[in-house]
C-alpha cells in the first residue's frame, strides 16, 4: 500500500515539462515451478493487454534474469514510461481497468518481487 501511494504521489506531482521517461525496476524471484517459459507466455499476454488498451505506445517492460552477480531464479522487469502523462494513463489502466487488475494477478502467479525503485530521469547525455 506504501508503494502504491508513493507511486501515485510521484505520478501527481510530475509535469509534462519535465526532461524525461520515467523508469521502474522490480528485482523478482520465480515462483516455485515457474520457468522462462511462464515469463515469456506473461509478456506475450501484457503485450496484448497493452496494444487492446492502447497503451503499446504509452509503456514498454523488458524482463530477464539476473546475470551479474549470477542468482538462480531471478527475474528483473526494467518498464519505461515515456512521459508522466503515459505514466498516469498506465496507473489508470492497472489500477482501474479488468484487464489491469486481470494482469496484475498474472504476473504475481508467476514472481514474486522483493526490491522495486522508480526514477524519474531529469537529464540525460544525449
Amino acid at each position: 500500500m506504501r508503494k502504491m501511494l508513493l507511486i501515485t504521489l510521484m505520478g501527481l506531482l510530475s509535469t509534462n515539462v519535465l526532461a524525461g521517461p520515467i523508469i521502474e525496476a522490480y528485482q523478482c524471484t520465480l515462483n516455485e515451478g515457474k520457468t522462462l517459459e511462464d515469463v515469456n507466455a506473461m509478456m506475450a499476454t501484457f503485450s496484448s493487454m497493452l496494444k487492446k488498451a492502447g497503451l503499446q505506445d504509452s509503456f514498454t517492460a523488458h524482463v530477464g534474469f539476473q546475470q551479474i552477480p549470477a542468482r538462480a531464479n531471478s527475474v528483473n522487469w526494467i518498464g519505461i514510461w515515456p512521459t508522466p502523462t503515459d505514466y498516469g494513463k498506465g496507473m489508470e489502466w492497472f489500477t482501474n481497468t479488468k484487464d489491469g487488475q486481470k494482469f496484475g494477478a498474472l504476473y504475481q502467479s508467476v514472481y514474486t518481487c522483493e526490491t522495486s525503485f522508480m526514477t524519474l530521469v531529469t537529464a540525460s547525455s544525449r
